[in-house]
C-alpha cells in the first residue's frame, strides 16, 4: 500500500511517542484479543483454562472427584488472580510493538479496533479507534516529533549554504 509523506512523518511521530511514553496505548482486551485479529494468539486463551481442566480431569480418575473439583478451581483461581494479568501485558507489549512495526500494521490494527491512543500527559485527550482518527491525535498532540532534530539541522545548513 503506497502511504504519503505525510503518513511516513505521522507515524514517524507515533512511534517516536510510544518510545518515549508520551502516548500510552490501552486496549479493549476482549475485542483486540479475538481471532481475527492481526496479534491474537489461541494458545494463550485456550492454554490456561485447558490445562488445569485436563489435569483435574486426571486427578478425578487417579485421586477422586473432591481432590480434582478442588485442583481444578483452584487452579482457575490461580489463573484469575496472576496468569491473566500476566496474559494481559504480554497482549500489550505484543500490540504496541506490532503497532509500531510498520505503518501498514498500524493501519490494520488501528481499523481492527479495541485501541485506544492516549495522551500521557493530559490522559483526557484520546483516540478511540476504528472510530477515531489516529494521523489527526498524533498531528494535534506529538507535531514536535514529526520532524528529526537531525533533519532540522540538516535544513538549517542547507538553508545557510544558500
Amino acid at each position: 500500500m503506497k502511504h504519503s509523506r505525510a503518513d511516513s512523518l505521522t507515524f514517524h511521530a507515533l512511534q517516536k511517542a510510544v518510545e518515549q511514553d508520551k502516548l500510552r496505548i490501552y486496549l479493549d482486551y476482549g475485542k483486540i484479543n479475538r481471532p481475527g485479529s492481526p496479534i491474537y494468539n489461541p494458545w494463550e486463551c485456550l492454554l490456561p483454562i485447558l490445562l488445569p481442566v485436563l489435569l483435574g480431569l486426571i486427578l478425578i480418575v487417579s485421586v477422586g472427584v473432591l481432590f480434582g473439583l478442588l485442583f481444578i478451581v483452584a487452579m482457575i483461581m490461580v489463573y484469575s488472580a496472576y496468569f491473566k494479568k500476566k496474559l494481559y501485558r504480554i497482549v500489550i507489549e505484543r500490540t504496541k510493538k506490532y503497532l509500531v512495526s510498520g505503518l501498514d500494521n498500524c493501519e490494520q490494527l488501528w481499523n481492527f479496533g479495541g485501541i485506544v491512543l492516549v495522551n500521557a500527559e493530559n490522559k483526557k485527550i484520546g483516540c478511540v479507534s476504528p472510530e477515531g482518527d489516529w494521523k489527526e491525535f498524533v498531528v494535534l498532540n506529538f507535531s514536535d516529533l514529526m520532524i528529526d532534530k537531525k533533519e532540522e539541522t540538516d535544513h538549517a545548513e542547507r538553508k545557510t549554504k544558500a
